[in-house]
């Protein structure tokens, strides 16, 4: 996990001076009919490199100060109350209060898809969002293990890491969502949130393909071990890995049955308690199929079960 995230700063420092070049040289080319054309490998030119990479990269990271709010909105959410889900409510407050963390405002959407992740930047800010599809299938136990798995996440400030060190990956995702046509949110009222300096990171990735690809494998493979660590911490707080192996089945079951055309899989993908089903047919199914496991951004569900096993089979001992 260390070695992935210290390794992520270069690929996302590489994709946004890879977007800078591309913006000075989009400005080199107007002034080509200019008198005064811009000489590249000059100080000016050099100059407006690095200007254009810093414009760039900020107006990405600015853009993300959203992406909490967005995913609320982009799922019909809406706040928990302890009337309506009593239950949820008071096994948010047992977990938090277990491991001294903030009580996370609590939403709940409307979607059968069984979906559960946490938003927010920090744990004082963080929003716990599950699905009326989630709520149905766990019981209470299962529901317990979910939540405190979703805590873990917090405390480990998950959230914040993964946004920072996949901001290319993560902007030109919402970029080929909006190409791809309508976004999920549009139905709640939530546009896109991909805009010009997506565009631009975007370009860059494909202008520094290797960096590109070296993102998404290290993004990934980080994802995957904040997921594993998750799970442990999931474990520590209720000392019951087989209430979370059951709700993993459950839900990953379901997630396969259920359509969820709602969800805004590039907002939220990475940051749901199992992987969001996505289905591919054609030519191209099984080379699609075996890509989408080199780069997924969750662990198998068996291994992550076998790891949850092992912790059983240490607590009997114990």
């Amino acid at each position: 996990m260390v070695v992935s995230l210290l390794g992520l700063g270069l690929p996302v420092f590489a994709a946004s001076i890879a977007s800078g070049v591309a913006v000075a040289l989009g400005i080199g080319f107007i002034t080509l009919f200019t008198p005064m054309p811009l000489e590249f490998g000059t100080p000016v030119a050099n100059g407006l490199v690095g200007v254009a990479t810093v414009a760039v990269l900020a107006a990405v990271v600015w853009g993300e100060r959203d992406a909490p709010s967005y995913v609320i909105d982009a799922t019909g959410a809406r706040p928990a109350t302890a009337d309506e889900y009593p239950t949820l409510q008071a096994t948010v407050r047992s977990v938090s209060h277990q491991v001294d963390a903030p009580i996370p405002d609590i939403y709940v959407t409307p979607i059968e898809q069984p979906l559960s992740l946490t938003t927010g930047f920090s744990p004082q800010d963080a929003c716990l969002l599950v699905s009326e599809g989630l709520l149905d299938l766990l019981d209470d136990a299962e529901l317990e293990a979910v939540v405190a798995h979703e805590v873990a996440h917090t405390k480990n400030r998950d959230a914040a890491v993964m946004t920072a060190v996949a901001l290319p990956i993560a902007a030109a995702g919402r970029v080929g969502s909006l190409l791809a046509g309508p976004t999920a949110g549009v139905e709640h009222g939530s546009v896109s949130r991909a805009d010009y300096a997506d565009a631009l990171l975007t370009v860059g990735l494909v202008v520094a393909l290797p960096v590109g690809i070296c993102t998404l494998l290290l993004s990934a493979s980080l994802s995957r071990a904040r997921e594993f660590a998750a799970d442990r911490g999931a474990v520590a707080i209720t000392g019951k890995p087989a209430a979370l192996a059951t709700a993993l089945r459950t839900i990953e079951t379901a997630v396969g049955e259920r359509s969820a055309t709602t969800v805004p899989r590039a907002e939220i993908g990475a940051f749901t308690i199992v992987a969001l089903d996505v289905e591919s047919d054609g030519a191209f199914a099984t080379l699609y199929q075996r890509f989408d496991r080199i780069v997924a951004t969750h662990p198998d569900l068996e291994t992550r079960v076998t790891r949850l096993q092992e912790l059983m089979d240490s607590q009997e001992r114990y």
